[in-house]
C-alpha cells in the first residue's frame, strides 16, 4: 500500500513539473525600471498625482 501511494505522488509531482517546465512563459522579465513613479510594488500610481 505505501508503495502505491509513493507512485501516485512521483507521478503527480511529475505532472506538475512537467505542465509547469512545457507552460509558456509570459514573454519578458519585469525590471524595476517599470515601475518607476509608482508608490506601489503593482505599479499603481500614487493617490497625491491624481
Amino acid at each position: 500500500m505505501r508503495k502505491t501511494y509513493l507512485v501516485v505522488a512521483l507521478f503527480g509531482l511529475i505532472a506538475i513539473v512537467g505542465n509547469h517546465l512545457t507552460s509558456p512563459s509570459s514573454g519578458r522579465a519585469v525590471s524595476p525600471e517599470d515601475f518607476a513613479g509608482a508608490c506601489a510594488p503593482c505599479g499603481a500610481p500614487c493617490p497625491s498625482k491624481k
